[in-house]
């Protein structure tokens, strides 16, 4: 096991005898064997322990013997004690969410106080047959049935490749002392449950259960990796990220193959459930409401005529600031002023105003139910609402309008969409006022 270990280090690169490594340590058959590995192939080690304080004695009988442990090896020790029970109350997590993230942060101070370069974990290729059938049982697609990747940003399983059976026959052989957690033996756990039960069931129908579901992850990996360069070709071609969101081609998704998966990737990030997911992809195949919006906790969609449109959920108050002189417009709305003698074509961003027309205080708001102004070269008034719809604005667009509004509660210009009829500039005026905003998309 030794030789294949360090070959397989190595043919992977997963790291060198040059690098400092950390070695998380519970005490258990794997991380020993692994420790014993490590010191066996003389690489710069050390090991780190948790006590979550769950075990009652036996935590700390782990303690000490993870501690001996690395006197024997002569290594440095590290270790800490966790209230994993209230930090769990306080986050309302499991205790096994609760004890794996406090775990992690704690590694990742020792990376970066003591200047070690990885952290290695002692899950073997059981542990990965174990999530792959937990996986399955909950709900997944092809990226579930990888298993656990053997690299993980700075955390490293170089044990992936070694069966349970490999790993406690080696400890038989080299006489190796370790801790047996009673806990494992408790089928109150999923976990545990598929260890115990529902894995020697199915060894009854392949005796080489483990062989044959080691191959399939191998093979489920290689095709993740497919449906991975798939998807992302996908999200090149049908998407466009639009501010802190994106947008999503319509014709493009429905003419996709296998549409639902390419629909998953790309919303299933921003918090939308599988719920939704068919909710959205059935309004789309049936030509549905446009307009419709579908939440998350931290999303918005919105249905527009061509695309699908995804913007983080607006917390932020309306707008409205007060202009009581020009000398206010550009620190307070970022607006642009300049006094001009002569009218030229205006851009969407530009208007021009006869200053003998202002009455201050100049309001600059959100948008307000009701509102109707007179476009510019109409004869009637406009409720804004139809305006937009008609200009083809998107519910983020229509969210984002803001109205320069005179003293008197006329609405002046839809700003960077359109002026009012009421203060076009007539022929021969002067005194005039050019404000100048940033474009829009």
């Amino acid at each position: 096991m030794l030789s294949k270990f360090i070959q397989h280090v190595h043919h992977s690169h997963l790291f060198t005898a040059k690098h400092r490594v950390l070695l998380a340590m519970s005490g258990g058959v794997d991380s020993v064997v692994l420790a014993h590995l490590l010191k066996r192939g003389d690489f710069d080690f050390a090991i780190a322990h948790c006590n979550f304080q769950l075990r009652g004695k036996d935590s700390q009988t782990d303690e000490s013997f993870c501690k001996s442990l690395a006197e024997k090896l002569h290594v440095p020790f590290f270790h800490t004690t966790l209230d994993v029970g209230a930090y769990a109350a306080k986050q309302k997590a499991s205790t096994q969410m609760a004890a794996r993230h406090l775990r992690y942060a704690w590694f990742e101070e020792l990376l970066k106080t003591k200047g070690f370069d990885f952290v290695l974990t002692a899950h073997h290729a059981n542990d990965c047959i174990e999530t792959m059938l937990l996986n399955l049982v909950r709900g997944t697609g092809i990226k579930g049935m990888k298993g656990i990747p053997e690299r993980n940003g700075r955390v490293i399983r170089p044990l992936l490749g070694f069966t349970k059976e490999e790993i406690l026959n080696y400890a038989e052989h080299e006489r190796l002392e370790y801790r047996t957690d009673k806990s494992n033996l408790e089928t109150k756990y999923d976990r545990n449950f598929i260890r115990l039960k529902v894995m020697p069931l199915l060894k009854t129908l392949n005796p080489s259960l483990e062989i044959t579901l080691i191959e399939n992850l191998q093979r489920f990996s290689e095709e993740a990796q497919i449906v991975k360069e798939y998807l992302e070709l996908k999200r090149h071609e049908l998407t466009k990220v639009i501010g802190e969101g994106i947008q999503i081609h319509k014709k493009g998704l429905l003419n996709a193959s296998s549409k639902r998966s390419v629909l998953h990737a790309f919303i299933h990030p921003y918090g939308f459930n599988e719920t939704q997911e068919k909710d959205i992809l059935q309004n789309l195949e049936k030509n549905g409401l446009v307009g419709k919006n579908v939440f998350s906790a931290t999303h918005q969609l919105s249905i527009d005529r061509d695309f699908l449109f995804i913007q983080p959920l607006r917390t932020e108050q309306a707008t409205y600031i007060e202009i009581h002189d020009l000398g206010e417009f550009l620190p307070k709305a970022n607006m642009h002023v300049q006094r001009v003698k002569k009218l030229t074509k205006a851009a969407k961003n530009e208007l021009y105003i006869n200053l003998n027309r202002i009455i201050y205080p100049l309001i600059i708001r959100s948008p307000r139910r009701g509102d109707k102004f007179k476009p510019f070269g109409m004869k009637g008034f406009k409720l804004l609402s139809d305006y937009l719809t008609s200009e083809k604005l998107n519910a983020f667009q229509k969210a984002g309008c803001l109205l320069l509004q005179n003293g008197n509660g006329e609405i002046i210009w839809i700003i960077g969409y359109r002026s009012d009829e009421r203060y076009k500039i007539l022929e021969g005026e002067t005194n005039l006022l050019k404000l100048l905003c940033e474009k829009r998309n």
